[in-house]
């Protein structure tokens, strides 16, 4: 692709690197949607049981993701990002060991803080590390990652789990994750820090022999050291209280298409009577669908920019959600579900290079950690939550109702608030009249 052309041989490196680690954490949160139908013969689950599966994952990834952020502000991007992916790595295998539901649930809540701290990082680390003109590609091939790893869940679980007796093979699923321990060695041998980031902490000359192999032939801009008075509280000063509120109801309303699909999509397709293996086979295809859709994506965010694709691509999925409950045969439901994830899941990495945008260096982090937490409360916990209560109160057509309305509740803030930043320069210095000695 002609866009990652601007990019040196380290920079696509780096990228690769990032991106593997992203499929390592996605087969992880995938596992869920797989382990559920068999924990449903072995322990009987009811509907609460189930949401609460659900959504124990997504709770600890809400406890970790905003504290990463900060501390990705504090001690570095790349040391967050090695010590995350060992420690949830860790835990997921610990699962296989558990005794019943209870334990998974309190190991999956634990995995979560692990799996949170490690979410931001990457399109936080590699926007800082890409050109401005290749930023959103960026963006859209790391995410394309995340689906490949969310399409070999399922997959590993249609092999494993029909192979195999019903309570072994979803033990050996999570202990597959102790591979990612292997590969935080590789993380932190090959992947640099960010060189804006070690600006700010006064390390200027590591900055700029890494900002030499971005290819960068003028010096690194000037950056903030971070003053004290520099918080979370600065989100919401001006000029950021406009773009942090937008973001804090857009990210959870476009992210919760992706939950439902990736949790309920196997007990969706069991509803319309789809049973087997090819459960697990139809729900790795429609996660799969999303691949592609990101791979156009991340062409698309740079020639129309972050809105019109956020904003188009969001408003299709909900009109797809609203058609979903009208298919009847097996192809036309695994056709409209696989729609859905390309426009639904599609969408996602605009929405996260739009997040890290939308602040300078010294709070990046900060920002786009504090968003992934709200997103993931309401839009990966909560919502999801109400969901499971809906799919098996309301049937499928008050589910996907719900969905469709969530959707386009998040199309029309960005729409509304949201300012355009494709091709601009990252932000280095803190904006808040405060910080630029004006009176309030």
């Amino acid at each position: 692709m002609r866009l990652f052309r601007s990019m040196t041989r380290a920079q696509r490196l780096w990228l690769v690197l990032a991106a593997t680690a992203w499929l390592i954490e996605s087969y992880d949160i995938g596992l869920v949607s797989v382990v559920l139908v068999p924990f449903k013969k072995l322990w009987h689950l009811t509907a609460s049981d189930v949401g609460l599966l659900v959504a124990s994952a997504t709770v600890g990834i809400v406890l970790g993701v905003v504290p990463a952020g900060f501390l990705a502000d504090r001690l570095g991007r790349k040391r967050m990002m090695v010590g995350a992916l060992a420690f949830y790595s860790v835990i997921t295998a610990l699962t296989a060991l558990a005794p019943d539901w209870h334990a998974v649930l309190g190991l999956r809540l634990l995995a979560g803080i692990g799996l949170g701290a490690m979410f931001p990082l990457p399109y936080t680390l590699l926007t800082e590390l890409s050109p401005p003109t290749a930023r959103g590609a960026v963006a859209g091939l790391l995410d394309a990652f995340l689906s490949v790893g969310y399409f070999l869940a399922p997959l590993a679980g249609g092999l494993v789990l029909t192979a195999l007796p019903l309570g072994v093979g979803w033990r050996v699923l999570f202990l597959v994750a102790v591979l990612g321990l292997l590969y935080a060695g590789v993380l932190a041998r090959y992947l640099p820090e960010s060189p804006r980031w070690l600006a700010s902490k006064g390390r200027v000359a590591e900055a700029q022999a890494i900002w030499a192999a971005c290819g960068a032939t003028e010096p690194l801009a000037a950056v903030d050291s971070a003053p004290p008075r520099v918080s979370a509280r600065t989100l919401w000063q001006s000029p950021y209280r406009r773009r942090t509120l937008m973001l804090w109801i857009a990210f959870p309303s476009i992210l919760f298409i992706f939950y439902a699909i990736m949790n309920f999509m196997p007990s969706i397709l069991v509803k319309e009577h789809i049973h087997g293996a090819w459960v697990y086979e139809f729900a790795a295809l429609i996660m799969a669908a999303s691949i592609p859709g990101k791979l156009i994506e991340s062409w698309l965010v740079e020639r129309w920019g972050r809105k019109p694709v956020i904003v188009g691509f969001t408003v299709i999925a909900g009109v797809l959600a609203l058609a979903f409950p009208l298919a009847r045969q097996p192809f036309a439901i695994v056709g409209l579900g696989m729609a859905l994830a390309f426009f639904g899941i599609s969408v996602d990495p605009a929405v996260k290079v739009f997040t890290a945008e939308q602040y300078p260096t010294v709070i990046r982090g900060t920002g786009v950690g504090m968003t992934e937490g709200v997103g993931r409360l309401i839009g990966g916990a909560l919502a999801p939550y109400i969901m499971a209560l809906f799919l098996s109160a309301t049937g499928l057509w008050g589910t996907f109702l719900f969905i469709a309305s969530v959707a386009f509740v998040g199309a029309l803030v960005v729409l509304g608030l949201g300012q355009e930043t494709a091709r601009r320069p990252l932000e280095e210095r803190v904006l808040a009249p405060r910080f630029a000695g004006e009176v309030r």
